[in-house]
């Protein structure tokens, strides 16, 4: 039910922004091109953040993965995709080390001081993920006076501290804050709910525990604040894939069901 939920909360929220919040439209230009030579698009990506992006057989794999190859694509530029922490994303993009971060990152008002948002992509949202044996934590609620896990650099540890946690345990990568959970240290871990649906189906020790919570904001492509260029054409891009059925393709493969 838990996953349903989502879906059905997520079909509504992406058909919003999508279909009616690509304002910024615009042709492509030689913004990311270096001297006339190939345009390249060089995107900061934290790849251990399964479905959206992670590695496979060596290689990169996920959602946001084929939906920036995607973009490029429409951009006629060549795609370079750098590993980075996600708390070292936005300090990349500021200091000019990639051009453009997506790492199913929420375009949150804090954030978008230091960056510039395209259209959101693919909505947004929370949800607690316990031990299949862990009969404790049933909802949000149940969060209060716990241990929980989370990323560092996402919301997640204030969204668990105002469901009352007594301690927040953040990491730097999503790996270690499943082990942490597994290993007992943590009594939950507060993630992006694609993420925990992902490890539910995947893991069975893993669960997710009671309903979403699906924020206002939606995940988007985070370019360097000001650059309004990149920033349409990363719409354009956007708004072609959709049109032509190639973001609903990639969608239903990596989530179940067409936006």
């Amino acid at each position: 039910m838990t996953g349903k939920k989502w879906m059905i909360a997520a079909a509504a929220l992406t058909a919003a922004v999508l279909v009616g919040g690509c304002g910024l439209g615009g042709s492509y230009s030689d913004a990311v091109s270096k001297n006339g030579k190939e345009k390249v698009l060089r995107v900061g990506s934290d790849t251990n953040f399964p479905p959206f992006e992670y590695k496979e057989d060596g290689k990169l794999s996920g959602f946001d993965m084929e939906l920036i190859q995607a973009v490029a694509d429409k951009m006629g530029a060549k795609l370079e995709v750098k590993d980075i922490t996600f708390s070292d994303l936005i300090p990349a993009v500021k200091e000019g080390r990639v051009d453009a971060v997506i790492s199913g990152m929420e375009a949150t008002a804090a954030r978008s001081k230091d960056l510039s948002f395209s259209d959101p992509y693919c909505p947004a949202g929370y949800s607690i993920l316990t031990e299949k044996s862990d009969d404790a934590i049933q909802g949000w609620d149940d969060l209060k006076g716990k241990v929980i896990a989370t990323q560092t650099g996402t919301r997640h540890a204030e969204i668990s501290i105002d469901f009352g946690a007594e301690r927040v345990q953040a990491f730097d990568e999503k790996g270690n804050v499943i082990k942490a959970l597994k290993d007992g240290d943590v009594d939950a871990a507060v993630i992006d709910t694609p993420v925990a649906l992902y490890y539910a189906k995947h893991d069975d020790a893993l669960k997710v525990a009671g309903e979403p919570k699906v924020s206002e904001n939606g995940l988007a492509i985070g370019v360097k604040k000001g650059n309004t260029e990149l920033q349409k054409q990363i719409n354009s891009a956007l708004k072609s894939l959709r049109d032509d059925g190639t973001y609903d393709k990639l969608y239903k493969n990596w989530f179940g069901g067409a936006q």
